[in-house]
């Protein structure tokens, strides 16, 4: 599995389950290449840390001159979610994120990445630091961390060996 196919499994349920809590914002990632201006409201996330679990597995399948060859690797990723969302109304930066943490630790967003290749492990608690915005203003930043977990895997070429031959020799 890859880096884009565990993000979008993951945006695709966030925004699924936020919708079904009557929330409308935008779920983005926080590492995009092109800025798109600010938003007032949304939920952002980002890969924070990434390693493998374990042995790399291998296996082979030969056919022909080609072995076939796979590698895999379990992967834990730490992911942070920040929510944001202006005070005008009546929802807070911190209620938008302890929503979003109590969707990710939710059993219908568990099972469904689930059935994507990927594994949540429960959210922790909510941190709420402050910051000075763009306009000056201090705003809240409430963000959690989960871990993810999926496997990784490569195909290296690997030909197949047909025959081995050995020779003993005196020393």
């Amino acid at each position: 599995m890859t880096d884009n196919e565990v993000n979008t499994a993951l945006r695709k349920q966030i925004l699924k389950q936020l919708t079904e809590q009557n929330i409308i914002v935008p779920v983005i990632a926080g590492y995009q290449s092109k800025k798109a201006g600010r938003e007032n409201r949304f939920v952002m996330f980002f890969n924070a840390v990434e390693g493998g679990h374990g042995w790399q597995g291998r296996r082979y399948n030969p056919i022909g001159d080609n072995a076939n060859h796979v590698e895999v690797q379990k992967a834990e990723k730490t992911i942070q979610v920040q929510g944001f969302y202006d005070d005008s109304s009546d929802l807070t930066a911190l209620d938008l994120t302890a929503t979003v943490r109590m969707i990710v630790n939710s059993l219908p967003f568990v099972e469904a990445l689930k059935k994507s290749g990927v594994g949540i492990q429960r959210a922790g608690v909510v941190r709420t630091p402050f910051f000075e915005n763009d306009r000056g203003d201090y705003e809240m930043n409430p963000s959690f961390d989960f871990n993810v977990t999926f496997d990784r895997s490569i195909k290296p070429k690997t030909p197949v060996i047909r025959v081995i031959t050995h020779q003993i020799k005196q020393i």
